[in-house]
């Protein structure tokens, strides 16, 4: 009589397989969370930095307006969660806000400064 020959995996290698898959999304998931937040935060930045600059611009034009509405000008962002501060033309001031899925960090654009945005830790 022939001998069959055992088809298929052992019980031993399909628990190493299973636990270097864990191992891997130990490490990757994290890492991919992290990214997430910071790509969340840069892409709110770009948003504001491009609010900050129309929002001077405005300012400074002497037939634009003396202030502008945060409220309806955040209701445009994707990114960015409602704008804070305050931005007239006398007393230029800030602007901030944070991510809708980033970190928590404040991100403000300093319109007395040229409309220089940074995230503020």
């Amino acid at each position: 009589m022939k001998a069959q020959m055992q088809k298929g995996f052992t019980l031993i290698e399909l628990m190493i397989v299973v636990a270097i898959i864990g191992i891997l999304a130990a490490v990757a998931l994290p890492a991919y969370q992290n990214y997430t937040k910071r790509s969340a935060d840069s892409a709110c930045l770009a948003e504001m930095s491009a609010l900050a600059k129309t929002t001077l611009a405005d300012l400074l034009d002497p037939n634009g307006s003396s202030s502008i509405s945060l409220a309806s000008a955040s209701s445009n962002f994707a990114a960015c969660n409602e704008l804070t501060g305050n931005a007239v033309a006398n007393n230029l001031g800030t602007i901030s806000t944070t991510a809708v899925r980033g970190t928590n960090d404040n991100i403000k654009c300093d319109l007395d400064k040229g409309a220089t945005c940074y995230i503020e830790n």
